[in-house]
Order: C-alpha cells, then sequence, then structure tokens
C-alpha cells in the first residue's frame, strides 16, 4: 500500500471550506425551488506535518451554467457531454499545475449520503483519470436537509474524508473532555476536537498576545507556535499575565510557552509549543513554522508584521485572524476613545488590507526600520518612526483578547463567523459585521467585487448596530482568486476558459488608508506600538 493510502488509515484526508464560501456554495447548490445542481471547483493540496491530515483547501468555484444541463430536477442530473469532456480536460490541467479537482452536487431532502449512481459515475471516472496520469480528485455531495459529506479519490480508490467548514468539523469526533473543560460544553464536541487538534501561530506576545494565549490555553487549546523577538521589559509587568519582576529580560516567546505548560499541566493536557524569539521579517524559520498551522493569529504593534503574518497565511491557506486596541486621545490629552476589534481575512473575498483595517502604506515606512544608516535615521527624524510608547492597558487588552478568543470558539463550534467586530468602551458602541464586502478588487487576498456590492465604509468607528451578511450572490460563473497574496492569473477564468497557471509574482494593493487599529498594545498616531 502506498503512503497516502496509510496516512488515510490513519488519518483521514480533509477537504477544507472557507466559511464565506460555504455559504455561497450552499446558496447556488440548493435553489428554490430545489433542483439538484452541480458545480467544479479547484483545491489546493496543504503542507501537512508528520501528525496532521492530508489537507486541501477548496479555493476557486465555477457553477456550471443552465446550457451545460442536459437534465436537471429535484431527483438527479446529467451534464451535456460537451460540458462533462470540458470538466475532464480541466482537472487533466488542474493535477499539471499541483490542483485537485473537486466535484460538487447537491441531494434532495432525504438523500444524505452518496448514492449508487454516484458510486458508479465517479469510478468510472476516478479509473479515467488514472489513465491520465491523475492519481487523484475530490467529491462533495451537499444534501438539502443535511451536511455536506466528501470523499477522496486516490489512484481508483475511494478514501473516505472528513469535511472542515472554516474552523470547525461537519461531523466531530466525539471525545473524553477534560473535567476542568465542563463549564465550556455548551459548545459542544466541535470545539472540543478542535482545540485538541488546531495548531495555532501566535505572532506577537505581548499584552495583548500574551493575555489571547492564556485564554486559547486555558480553553484546551494546546498546539502553538510562538513568534515574537522581543524580552520583558518594566512596562510589561502591569499588563502580561504571570510576569514578575524575575522575567525581566526573558524572551516574550519563552514566558509565553511557560505559560502554556502550566495551564496544560492543571487541565492534564500535553502541550505542543514551538519558540521563535525571532522578527517574522527576518526569520525563515519562524516563517515556515507558523505556515504549517492552521491558524495564524497577529497580535503585533505595527503594520509590518502584521502584513507579513497575513502575506503567510494567505500563501499558505491558513486561517488568519488579528486584534488590537487604541486608545485615542483629544487635543487635549483627554481619553476620545477606548477601542478593541478583531477581523480576519478570506481567501477570494476579504482582508485587512482591502477592507481598510492594515495600510501596506503604513507597512512601508516601517520597513525603513530595516534599512539601517540614513534611511532609518531619517525615518526617525521625520516622526515616521517615533519612538514614544503608545498608551496600553490590561483591561482593554483583555477586551480585544476575549472578543478574539471567543470569535474562535464560535469559529470551531460551528456557530458562525464575524468577519469584524469593534467595540468602543468610552461610548459604549459596538459593531458586528457578518460579511466584509470591500467593493473593490484586491491583490493580496484576490477578492474580486460584484457591481452590486455596496462600497465597505472607509472609516473606521465602530457604530451600535449588527449588520447581516453583505455578501452579494455571485454570478452564474464567478471565480474565487486562486493565489491569495499573489498577483496571480485566476487558475478558472470566467466562463468556461481552459485552467491557467498561476502566476507566483507578488501582488501589492494601491489602498493607502490611516487606520487605527494596528496594535496589539494599542496604535496611537504620532506614538511607536
Amino acid at each position: 500500500m502506498n503512503k497516502p493510502l496509510d496516512k488515510a488509515l490513519i488519518n483521514p484526508p480533509e477537504l477544507r471550506i472557507p466559511w464565506g464560501l460555504a455559504e455561497r456554495m450552499q446558496a447556488q447548490l440548493h435553489p428554490e425551488p430545489f433542483q439538484e445542481r452541480f458545480a467544479f471547483a479547484a483545491a489546493r493540496p496543504l503542507q501537512a506535518g508528520p501528525a496532521q491530515s492530508q489537507a486541501t483547501l477548496l479555493e476557486q468555484l465555477i457553477l456550471v451554467a443552465d446550457d451545460d444541463y442536459e437534465r436537471t430536477s429535484s431527483a438527479g442530473l446529467a451534464l451535456t457531454a460537451e460540458a462533462s469532456e470540458r470538466m475532464n480536460q480541466w482537472a487533466v490541467k488542474l493535477a499539471a499545475n499541483g490542483w485537485i479537482a473537486v466535484h460538487l452536487h447537491s441531494h434532495p431532502p432525504g438523500a444524505t449520503h452518496f448514492s449508487a449512481t454516484d458510486d458508479a459515475a465517479e469510478s468510472q471516472f476516478a479509473a479515467w483519470l488514472s489513465e491520465q496520469g491523475v492519481a487523484q480528485f475530490w467529491s462533495l455531495v451537499w444534501p438539502r436537509d443535511g451536511a455536506p459529506r466528501a470523499r477522496l479519490w486516490h489512484q481508483g480508490v475511494e478514501l473516505p474524508a472528513r469535511v472542515v467548514l472554516g474552523l470547525a468539523p461537519v461531523e466531530p469526533t466525539p471525545g473524553a473532555m477534560a473535567p476542568a473543560l465542563d463549564r465550556q460544553r455548551a459548545f459542544g464536541p466541535a470545539l472540543h476536537q478542535v482545540a485538541e487538534e488546531l495548531s495555532i501561530g501566535v505572532v506577537g506576545v505581548g499584552g495583548l498576545g500574551m493575555l489571547a494565549l492564556e485564554q486559547l490555553a486555558r480553553a484546551g487549546f494546546r498546539r502553538f507556535v510562538l513568534v515574537d523577538p522581543d524580552h520583558i521589559e518594566t512596562t510589561n509587568l502591569n499588563r502580561l499575565p504571570s510576569v514578575t519582576q524575575r522575567d525581566i529580560g526573558r524572551p516574550k516567546v519563552q514566558v509565553g510557552k511557560r505559560l502554556v505548560r502550566q495551564i496544560a499541566s492543571a487541565l492534564g493536557h500535553r502541550p505542543e509549543v514551538t519558540a521563535y524569539p525571532r522578527d517574522i521579517y527576518l526569520s525563515g524559520a519562524a516563517q515556515r513554522g507558523l505556515q504549517r498551522c492552521d491558524l495564524i493569529l497577529a497580535l503585533t504593534d505595527n503594520d509590518l508584521s502584521r502584513t507579513m503574518a497575513l502575506q503567510l497565511a494567505l500563501d499558505a491557506g491558513r486561517d488568519y485572524l488579528q486584534a488590537g486596541t487604541d486608545i485615542t486621545l483629544a487635543d487635549d490629552g483627554s481619553i476620545a476613545g477606548l477601542r478593541a476589534e478583531v477581523t480576519g481575512a478570506e481567501t477570494g473575498r476579504y482582508c485587512p488590507i482591502c477592507s481598510g483595517r492594515l495600510s501596506p502604506g503604513q507597512a512601508a515606512v516601517e520597513a525603513r526600520a530595516y534599512a539601517g544608516g540614513h534611511i532609518a535615521a531619517h525615518a526617525h527624524a521625520a516622526g515616521y518612526l517615533p519612538d514614544v510608547a503608545a498608551p496600553a492597558v490590561m483591561g482593554l487588552n483583555a477586551v480585544a483578547a476575549g472578543m478574539l478568543v471567543t470569535e474562535i470558539q464560535r469559529r470551531a463550534a460551528g456557530i458562525g463567523v464575524r468577519d469584524l467586530l469593534q467595540v468602543d468602551l468610552q461610548t459604549g458602541e459596538f459593531r458586528a459585521v457578518e460579511r466584509v464586502a470591500t467593493g473593490q478588487a484586491c491583490d493580496v487576498c484576490g477578492a474580486q467585487p460584484s457591481p452590486e456590492q455596496a462600497e465597505f465604509a472607509s472609516d473606521t468607528e465602530p457604530r451600535a448596530t449588527s449588520e447581516p451578511n453583505q455578501q452579494v450572490p455571485p454570478t452564474m460563473f464567478d471565480t474565487i482568486s486562486s493565489q491569495p497574496a499573489r498577483k496571480e492569473q485566476r487558475i478558472m477564468n470566467e466562463g468556461k476558459n481552459r485552467p491557467q497557471k498561476a502566476s507566483r509574482s507578488r501582488g501589492h494593493n494601491a489602498l493607502l488608508r490611516d487606520v487605527r487599529f494596528r496594535g496589539g498594545d494599542g496604535a496611537h498616531q504620532g506614538s511607536a506600538s
């Protein structure tokens, strides 16, 4: 038996689907009145560690046009010979570029599994692909009244697989929960499984990062990669949990590692923590370690490191979240705002750059510090790299950390996903955006706006509202970007074009907005983070 099959017997392969894309898939596969629908997709294999499942990320979706159906009804469908041949060739071309084809279709109420017709057709297709030198393809069925199910065909052999929507497994495996975690049982078995398996990269283990790390560890998460070049200083003593005078001078990641181990010991867990006391911008080892994680959290106090973390996440097909705080001062020095924010990114839909949460211009300015010599000196003299630390307090950091960890728990439990959360404790305003619609193309995440999309508000002022899904249903041949964080040719162009190999050159977003929410320890205009 070959290695992929051996590994599949231990860890079933996973088909991961971003939450927003899954919502679109469900809407398109389940029209009203219901008729069975078919879609073709491209998925990219993800790098996996020795103990991780073989994971594939579904990224590119192409819906079948009406004239591609020979027939379709509530009880079945058939594609035309021309459409079938075209998609067969797409599958071969995708494989030549390192991608895997995915066949998706819906079933009527009551038909919750693959049918005998599905088995025969897919087995025949798998045999044909093997003759073309293509080893694998994915198949997914989404019943009208049930959860999606998937299987991986490998060299003509069917392998049962798991479906993960966002961070949440569709069919979580029940397991014994530590008695200390009994009070979070309301989140269900999915959170317990995800906490046990998920690997989380934490970029920035400072005033916000250390609090988030503690809360995640106490929620049962045990696998971490920590990245931060800084050491404990006197000004950290009022904001970092478990830190004492004896820790001054120690790397923050080592203190964070110790904290996770202490909590894991109390919970009866076996922690797995890798610490990189390195700069994410300079350390290749830290970057590689982060890209092996399932989720990357950017909790630093500058745009450059956050932008780097975002690019690493999108390039590797990993989930991404960032959190920050801001203490805004009025001209007379009084406090005008006490704000906390959590936001994320999804390939082909939105990211902190196109939604105005990160500024490439500010990141470019901050990169001058690495140039050294007169370039860095000029940046400091001009005030671009100020030396005055931003105001920060533990209470506000704890609010941001709590918002972040609760959002992770909601996503892991399959409760839902919010793209943006903001709160201002000074004004009492709160804002929750279910789906960000930026209304513009983005070379970083590959977002492609629809003409009908309303432009997302450019300001960052919170509002006391909870906004519904702002996402507009895609057109019949709407596609998702194939290469996040790259200036790419989409691997499937709109309509019935042939697949194209994606370019690997890095793109740059022209959006240069001033964004207040930049720092884990606060982001204050005119002061260093």
